[in-house]
C-alpha cells in the first residue's frame, strides 16, 4: 500500500492507494499537515512517495507524520518513454515533471499539460515522448494581489468575465483569466507547428481548472490531482 503526497504552495495532497486503485485522497492546509499522522495510520502503508515546491518547514512536516521514510521525488533526465528536454532537471520543480508523467500515461499523442494552483505551469509533450519545457505564470489570485499591491485604484473584489467589460471589478476577472487562457492556447499552437499535427488536447489540473477551462477556446480534459498520478507511476515503475 502507497502513501502519495503533493506538497504544493498552499496545500498538501495526498492519496492513500493499494495497487488497484485510490483508498482515499485529501487536501490540507500546511499547518494541518501533522493532524494527518492518525489518519494515515488506519492503513498498512509501505511505502511513502512525496513531491514538494513548498518551504522546507513543510518537507519536514511531512517526514514527521508519515508512517515511514519519505522517498523524495525529483525531476530527472528521463523516466520509461519520456526524454526531459528541460536543460537542468535539478531546478524543475518536482510537481511539472510528475504532471507530465501522468499526461503521457492518458494520453498517447501530443498533449498541453496544464497546473492551475497558486502558478499557472504549462508544459508541452509531443507523441514522442518528448516534454519540451513549459511555462510558468503566476495563478489567477496571485495576478489579482500583485495588482491590488502594485496599483493605487485596483485594491477590490474581481467582478464577472465579460467579452467586453464595462467596469473595473469586470475588468481584473477577465483580464485575469484571459491572460491564463492565452498562455495554454498559445503552448497549443507553439507545440502545433513544432510537430505540424495540429491543435493538440489539453490536460487541465488543480484549483482553477474549472473556471479556465469554461473560457478556453477549445473544451480540455479536467483531470483531478494529476500529480498525484504520476508519483503514483513512479511508485509502481521505479
Amino acid at each position: 500500500m502507497k502513501l502519495l503526497l503533493d506538497a504544493g504552495n498552499s496545500r498538501l495532497k495526498w492519496g492513500v492507494h493499494d495497487g488497484r486503485g485510490w483508498l482515499a485522497q485529501g487536501a490540507v492546509a500546511h499547518d494541518a499537515i501533522a493532524g494527518l499522522a492518525a489518519q494515515w495510520a488506519a492503513w498498512p502503508i509501505r511505502t511513502v512517495h512525496a513531491a514538494s515546491v513548498a518551504r522546507p518547514e513543510v518537507a519536514e512536516a511531512i517526514a514527521q507524520a508519515a508512517p515511514c521514510v519519505v522517498q523524495w521525488v525529483r525531476a530527472t533526465a528521463a523516466f520509461a518513454d519520456v526524454r526531459n528536454h528541460y536543460r537542468n532537471p535539478a531546478e524543475q520543480g518536482a510537481d511539472r515533471w510528475l504532471a507530465v508523467l501522468a499526461a503521457r500515461s492518458l494520453c498517447p499523442g501530443d498533449v498541453v499539460v496544464a497546473c492551475a494552483g497558486t502558478a499557472l505551469t504549462v508544459e508541452a509533450l509531443t507523441a514522442e515522448g518528448d516534454y519540451l519545457g513549459g511555462m510558468i505564470l503566476p495563478g489567477q489570485q496571485l495576478m489579482l494581489r500583485s495588482l491590488a499591491q502594485g496599483t493605487a485604484q485596483l485594491d477590490r473584489l474581481a467582478g464577472q468575465v465579460q467579452a467586453f467589460p464595462q467596469g473595473t471589478a469586470d475588468a481584473l476577472a477577465s483580464g485575469v483569466l484571459a491572460a491564463q487562457c492565452g498562455a495554454i492556447e498559445r503552448m497549443g499552437r507553439q507545440l502545433a507547428a513544432h510537430t505540424g499535427r495540429g491543435l493538440p488536447p489539453v490536460l487541465l489540473t488543480g484549483g482553477d481548472a474549472a473556471v479556465i477551462a469554461a473560457q478556453l477556446a477549445v473544451p480540455p480534459r479536467i483531470v483531478d490531482n494529476l500529480v498525484l498520478m504520476g508519483l503514483l507511476r513512479v511508485a509502481c515503475e521505479s
